[in-house]
């Protein structure tokens, strides 16, 4: 994917820009009541949008039209960016979406005269399977192609689960460190459902986390009040399978939050950092797409909205170790020395995750100690710092929330 480039869902504030797009590339363009129903009709179908400087460059919608099957229905690029990979990128994030869902293979027609169309996709791996006669009407033909899919089993059931138990889709997901329950209270409860009820979530809890996905009264954003980390054993699939399978279903933008250690000195118990970028020391990855994750994994654009919050949150650096120790004074200095203001074992594997189904990504490290000094460090010292994050950060977080969830 290009540097400049984003592939996220679209708003229902895109609609124009996607209309526009299909009028420019489109001799018989969809009318803009269609287009605002490939996103309003989500998880029935999936659409990503390829942003550049907030504009839309192009999109593509894809729906199952039988069992296992991912039929790709259009894929629209600004001629601007043909050939510059974003079709590809636009098309590897639409099949990453389906193998969650269990596609087994994917599908898409096109022209049969438009080579180039035809070529990039030979080039991802599709085979012609069939010759469409009068397909686009006045006598145009069309190909029809496909390609094989290994789905992620795991994920589907998960999404299965909660698309036909959940009494609506958020439209925000909020994953909670340790200790910062006390989010959701001035939300209301909603729904909750145990982890242990949810198919392949079982699993023992640490401490500070009640393991629970947990909505709001008004059904606008689903917590997820815990997670799971690398140290206890999880792979990286494994730990993004939850946020994985909410993202699968429409739940489009995250707020990541985790309990911190500082390693930057000018950082207090208290403090709350966004991600800038991060450090993935773990060596643990989520379920990988074809189209690698490793840039702009932070949404700038959410990032404005956390700029307006009264309170403020500073910026930085986040670094992720696999634990469950904590560190020592020399892996404080490398960590440091690498750039990293704030240290956990947490988070980055969700964030992948979810940027890699075009979804919207903000992460918040509240700062819970100071390793700077080396000193030992235990998991009751990170709880025992939640009254004094709380009395300093609650009306920023709870601020954001909201107008995140609007």
């Amino acid at each position: 994917m290009m540097k400049n480039i984003e592939i996220y869902r679209p708003s229902m504030n895109d609609v124009e820009g996607l209309f526009n797009l299909e009028r420019l590339c489109f001799p018989s363009p969809w009318d803009i009541g269609e287009v605002q129903a490939l996103i309003n009709r989500e998880p029935v179908v999936f659409t990503a949008a390829a942003f550049s400087d907030s504009s839309p460059v192009g999109y593509i919608s894809a729906s199952f039209c039988e069992r296992r099957t991912l039929h790709v229905f259009t894929l629209c690029v600004h001629p601007e960016q043909r050939r510059k990979g974003t079709g590809r990128d636009l098309l590897l994030t639409a099949m990453h979406w389906g193998r969650h869902m269990g596609a087994e293979k994917v599908q898409l027609e096109v022209r049969a005269e438009n080579e180039a169309a035809s070529g990039l996709y030979a080039q991802a791996g599709f085979i012609v399977q069939e010759t469409l006669p009068n397909f686009y009407g006045q006598g145009r033909d069309g190909i029809r192609m496909v390609k094989p899919l290994v789905p992620f089993q795991h994920a589907l059931r998960v999404s299965q689960f909660l698309h036909n138990h959940l009494e609506s889709t958020p439209v925000l997901g909020v994953i909670l460190g340790s200790g910062l329950g006390w989010v959701t209270e001035r939300f209301g409860t909603g729904q909750s459902i145990p982890f242990r009820n949810i198919p392949g979530m079982a699993g023992e809890a640490v401490q500070g986390h009640s393991h629970t996905l947990q909505l709001s009264s008004n059904g606008k954003i689903a917590f997820l009040m815990g997670r799971r980390h690398h140290y206890q054993g999880y792979t990286g699939p494994e730990i993004a399978l939850l946020p994985s399978a909410l993202a699968a279903i429409g739940v489009g933008n995250w707020v990541l939050t985790s309990s911190a250690g500082a390693v930057d000195p000018s950082y207090s118990v208290g403090d709350a950092m966004l991600f800038t970028d991060h450090i993935n020391f773990s060596g643990c990855i989520p379920d990988q797409s074809e189209q690698f994750i490793g840039h702009n994994v932070y949404s700038r654009s959410l990032m404005v909205v956390a700029d307006q919050c009264k309170g403020g949150f500073r910026k930085g650096i986040f670094a992720c170790v696999s634990g469950p120790a904590y560190e020592t004074a020399s892996e404080v200095s490398l960590i440091k020395e690498c750039g990293a203001s704030a240290v956990s074992m947490s988070t980055v594997q969700e964030a992948l995750a979810l940027r890699s189904l075009g979804c919207r990504v903000l992460a918040v490290a509240l700062i819970t100690n100071s390793t700077e000094s080396g000193d030992s460090v235990c998991h009751e010292e990170v709880l025992s710092a939640q009254d004094t994050v709380r009395t300093r950060q609650e009306n920023s977080l709870i601020q954001l929330l909201e107008r995140l969830s609007l």
